[in-house]
């Protein structure tokens, strides 16, 4: 493949063309609102975020309406997201001991990546639960943030796109800075970190249902029956290559001759499959040679027809084999008498290469295959050759069948089904799966204690809650701030500052980056205050004159003294090592999923 051959593949694929759109549409935008510079902020090619203001009403008007069953609500979101917490580490943590020590292909776990380890088409699936989950998460924090009285800044939403990867999400910002004060009680703080998962946790549950319920709400619309997706030929053991075709939807069967009111009519959601029909669990009983009538519908045409099929045996004859070339096969497994093998005792081995069937010579593309052989009606035995012996094997009759793979279809009942099509009752079934699958892992996850999820702020609570504080003594520090024209109020990191030392005035020199200059304001240039309204001075206002030649971005040093809490240390090592054992399961995880089934795709 030339380098112009993979230049191409790399653009003309989906994900770089929805990515390429995705980053036109951004650019756009804050051509639009160059002159609004707070509205956006844009890390290309990662990150871009769009903000307003105009939800904030529209949140803090849910919140301020009965505001007691608010806070009872989340209140108890607190237990519950918490209890997600020590679930998802007893989860993580033990598919992580399942995955070194006995590894199974559904304890695989991957992230979701687009384009990576999830497929276009797959991924349409996924982005209306996304935008559901991810937009009710964030409006959660914000009512339970404007039921506690917490400031919300600013609602808004936010992009991400890279080559191939796009993805798009709402976000609430809340006043962090005085949440973090001693203006509001934990339970406050525990209440709107506990909000979003809360929220998460009971979509999974009503997406749970849902998927339990859904043959209740679709069966007065559709009824499922199987659709042909292929016909076997008869080199490959099928009975009815030609007597039925490819899109064919069965809707009903019947024995040929019989009247039309013989009919059993296909409904999955009723127990009658087809699969239950062939193995005599409804009153049509069936057996090797029968000649059935299909009722065919076919959705190409809209049309409906009768098609006559016969019913070939099925026979068990205890081993599994695999072609390695067009003139042999070889056996891969040999089923034990607790297995239902009927053939372990003929002295047969694994890998054994047959090349004889009934002592004629296997030809695949002339079709002497063992499956065409084994569509012989009242077969008691077979046999199989290789260069220099013949093995006798027994044959066992264990069924019927038709020679076809089939996958579901939903039939519609009325006109008002037909309207939507058989792809709607299809569609909203997975809508609603990968809801659930995506609510229920974003709950785990973002329980987590790791930095930046909903957990970690929980467990870092529960922990200041249990080692209580201690200000007995203070400490020095220097804080560095960009100024801003129309931002006179600086933020100090610390919440109980005692008083300031100094504040500086940075200068970098043009020609020389390394060499700098300082002003010290004067003490009247400048004032402690408590800004967030806790009793404790936390913020620098600034008394300069308007017409200030102070630039946008000069670097201003605040040097200042506070109570430092005895006990910072302490509990700042014990969430630590809490993180770092949680990111090391992880991460084992990721890799061990990825090391044992490295080519799949799966997520948890």
């Amino acid at each position: 493949m030339s380098v112009l051959d993979i230049i191409l593949d790399f653009i003309l694929n989906p994900w770089f063309i929805l990515s390429l759109i995705f980053w036109v549409v951004v650019l756009l935008l804050i051509r639009v609102l160059r002159n609004k510079k707070e509205a956006y902020y844009l890390w290309f090619p990662m990150l871009a975020m769009f903000r307003t203001r105009k939800l904030n009403n529209f949140i803090a008007k849910i919140s301020k309406k009965a505001p007691k069953f608010w806070k009872i609500f989340w209140t108890i979101g607190i237990f519950v997201s918490f209890s997600f917490t020590i679930y998802a580490l007893y989860f993580f943590f033990t598919n992580f001991v399942n995955l070194i020590f006995n590894p199974r292909v559904e304890q695989a776990i991957v992230p979701l990546i687009p384009g990576v380890t999830i497929n276009l088409p797959v991924m349409m699936y996924l982005i209306l639960p996304l935008l559901f989950i991810l937009t009710t998460h964030e409006f959660a924090h914000g009512i339970s943030a404007g039921a506690d009285g917490v400031d919300i800044k600013s609602t808004g939403i936010l992009g991400a796109g890279i080559f191939f990867i796009i993805g798009f999400g709402a976000f609430v910002e809340v006043d962090e800075r005085a949440l973090s004060s001693r203006k509001f009680h934990r339970n406050t703080r525990l209440r709107i970190a506990a909000a979003g998962t809360y929220v998460n946790g009971m979509t999974a549950g009503v997406a749970f249902l849902l998927l339990l319920s859904f043959p209740l709400i679709i069966t007065p619309f559709y009824s499922q029956v199987a659709q042909v997706n292929s016909v076997v030929t008869e080199a490959d053991g099928g009975f009815n290559f030609g007597n039925i075709a490819n899109g064919d939807v069965i809707l009903a069967i019947k024995k040929k001759g019989t009247e039309d009111n013989q009919y059993i009519y296909l409904d999955n959601y009723a127990g009658r499959t087809l699969n239950n029909i062939l193995n005599n669990k409804t009153s049509l009983q069936c057996s090797i040679g029968d000649n059935l009538t299909f009722r065919i519908y076919s959705p190409s045409a809209d049309s409906y027809s009768e098609k006559n099929i016969t019913l070939g045996p099925r026979y068990n004859i205890g081993i599994l084999y695999d072609y390695i070339s067009n003139t042999e096969l070889q056996i891969t497994k040999i089923y034990s008498a607790s297995e239902g093998g009927n053939n372990y005792n003929k002295n047969l081995t694994v890998g054994l290469t047959i090349t004889k069937i009934n002592n004629i010579s296997i030809n695949r593309t002339s079709g002497d295959t063992l499956e065409q052989a084994l569509t012989e009606f009242n077969l008691n035995t077979i046999n199989l050759s290789t260069a220099s012996d013949t093995y006798i094997l027994d044959v066992e009759k264990i069924g019927v069948k038709i020679g076809i793979y089939s996958i579901s279809y939903f039939m519609y009942k009325n006109d008002f089904a037909k309207f939507f099509t058989s792809f709607w009752p299809e569609f909203w079934y997975r809508e609603i799966a990968w809801l659930f699958i995506i609510a229920f892992s974003i709950t785990l996850f973002n329980m987590l204690p790791l930095p930046v999820f909903d957990g970690d702020r929980m467990v870092k609570e529960l922990i200041n809650w249990g080692f209580g504080e201690d200000f007995k003594t203070t400490k020095k520090k220097t804080d560095k701030v960009k100024f801003k024209k129309d931002e006179k109020d600086l933020n100090l990191s610390e919440y109980r500052v005692e008083k300031i030392d100094s504040v500086k005035i940075v200068i970098e020199n043009q020609i020389d980056a390394r060499k700098q200059s300082e002003i010290i304001l004067a003490e009247e240039k400048y004032s402690l205050i408590d800004k967030i309204g806790d009793g404790f001075k936390d913020t620098v206002s600034l008394n300069l004159p308007e017409q200030t030649k102070l630039e946008d971005g000069s670097l201003i040093e605040i040097s200042y003294e506070y109570w430092h809490d005895e006990k910072r240390k302490i509990k700042k090592t014990l969430l630590n090592i809490i993180r770092v054992i949680t990111l090391f399961i992880i991460v084992g995880n990721f890799i061990l999923s990825f090391t044992r089934f490295g080519g799949l795709l799966f997520w948890i």
